[in-house]
């Protein structure tokens, strides 16, 4: 009965022993794939890549520059941060773009804004194009706080998610309080273009239909020959309004 009992103890004992070693290797497995800047293993199956690695400036560049601007970008606790108009327009860091081309793609960020933001997430953006200053021309997935703009109106087409000037976001989709991460999603399949903000589809359309080319005549760009037309271009971030930060930018190849 007594050796019983001492086996009983160490099989408990063993069990226990375990449980821990079980649930250290989840708890780190569920760390792992839920900390910033950092794939899944399902991601990795899914074919993600990461677009930003969380630490460095690298795979980036500055617009019409061959390096990373030196100044008016930072990167602080696994953030890439614009400082924009903290600095002086002299210092300001401007656009800043992928060193490589995409074509179709689905791409996803985290975004956060302080009060009266106003920036954007670009792609085929093209340098052919020449924009003032330190920006690029692109389609734009716009990025703002829509309760301290006057964009926030039915006539304007620059609401947070939209198609920035062509294709309003359904007022359903809603911006996070300030200091709150959003999610970006952009889906590029061909010709077909999707924006989603936090789970809300916001645009949907073909790109070169005859609606598309409607909107297109009635925007900001209209006169500016080639805007939209190419095929592939880089990815850009831009540098306009107050600081705004990213983080979990990721991208695949359709």
């Amino acid at each position: 009965m007594k050796n019983r009992g001492i086996r009983l103890i160490f099989t408990v004992a063993a069990l226990s022993i375990s449980l821990v070693f079980v649930s250290c290797f989840y708890d780190k497995a569920n760390k792992s794939s839920n900390s910033p800047n950092t794939l899944s293993e399902k991601e990795k199956k899914q074919g993600w890549n990461l677009l930003w690695d969380g630490k460095s400036f690298n795979g980036w560049r500055g617009i019409y520059q061959e390096s990373f601007p030196s100044q008016g970008w930072i990167i602080e606790a696994g953030e890439l941060i614009c400082r924009g108009n903290e600095m002086p327009d002299s210092l300001r860091g401007g656009d800043i773009i992928t060193e490589q081309k995409y074509q179709s793609f689905e791409l996803k960020c985290e975004f956060k804004i302080k009060d009266k933001a106003n920036s954007g997430v670009k792609y085929f953006v093209d340098e052919s194009l020449k924009s003032a200053g330190k920006h690029g021309l692109g389609l734009e997935y716009a990025i703002l706080d829509n309760e301290n703009w006057p964009y926030d109106k039915p006539d304007y087409n620059r609401t947070c998610g939209s198609l920035y000037d062509l294709v309003r976001a359904p007022v359903n989709a809603k911006v996070k309080p300030m200091g709150e991460w959003n999610e970006c999603r952009i889906i590029v399949d061909g010709n077909h273009i999707e924006h989603w903000l936090n789970s809300v589809k916001t645009v949907d359309i073909e790109k070169n239909s005859d609606k598309y080319y409607q909107l297109l005549q009635k925007s900001k760009y209209a006169n500016i020959k080639g805007w939209g037309e190419f095929k592939n271009g880089h990815i850009l971030l831009q540098d306009e309004g107050p600081r705004t930060s990213f983080r979990n930018i990721k991208i695949r190849e359709l």
